[in-house]
């Protein structure tokens, strides 16, 4: 059987036009798709962002979201830790920072509550008196035994010991006050408790000392 071509071209037989349809077949099979169908992950991922995961990787977000977790508290903690310090729980600051008066006013002592061991510090004792009057302050034994004594100002008319303690003498000034700076180095560790004397009057001060 044998189809009537238009002029010009030859007759085709029908074992041509199907083998001319295999052929259009075969190259639409083997042609590659022009682009590839979307992955899909499994429902179970699509219907919860934290659940486990197996697809495209695996990964325990339930675990990753301890992990974040912990490092949040970590931060908060570390700038916590940062503030005191900055504050003075430490060494020298704001909270470290502290001025103790006897009852009468006649005698306070400015001093750091908290110190560290081997690291200098600084006193200041004032007594309040009648001008150019002599003064004379002592500090306890328990102080010297937590403490070196690095230097004096200004330097005392008269300095000796006294129970075991710091017996130091000075001459008030127009005002009637005699104050006494004191430059320390801790050389203990642990709660110090202290007093200084002045004429009956006393202050009891407190410090801890760091390592």
């Amino acid at each position: 059987m044998t189809h009537v071509a238009p002029a010009g071209q030859k007759p085709k037989t029908v074992v041509g036009l199907i083998k001319q349809q295999d052929a259009q077949a075969t190259a639409m099979t083997d042609a590659p798709p022009d682009t590839p169908g979307p992955r899909t992950q499994p429902d179970d991922a699509q219907q919860d962002d934290f659940a486990p995961r197996h697809y495209p990787i695996a990964d325990q977000i339930v675990r990753q979201r301890r992990i974040w977790k912990h490092e949040r508290i970590g931060f908060v903690v570390l700038l916590a830790f940062i503030a005191l310090a900055l504050s003075g729980l430490f060494a020298s600051g704001p909270l470290s920072r502290h001025i103790g008066s006897s009852p009468q006013q006649r005698l306070t002592v400015e001093y750091e509550r908290f110190l560290r061991n081997g690291a200098s510090s600084r006193i200041v004792l004032v007594a309040r008196t009648s001008p150019s009057a002599r003064a004379t302050l002592r500090i306890d034994q328990a102080f010297l035994r937590a403490h070196v004594v690095e230097s004096l100002q200004p330097q005392p008319l008269s300095a000796r010991s006294h129970e075991g303690g710091l017996e130091l003498a000075g001459q008030a000034d127009e005002r009637g006050e005699f104050s006494l700076y004191l430059t320390i180095r801790p050389d203990g560790i642990g709660l110090v408790r202290s007093t200084a004397w002045f004429e009956g009057d006393s202050v009891v001060f407190t410090q801890f000392i760091y390592p």
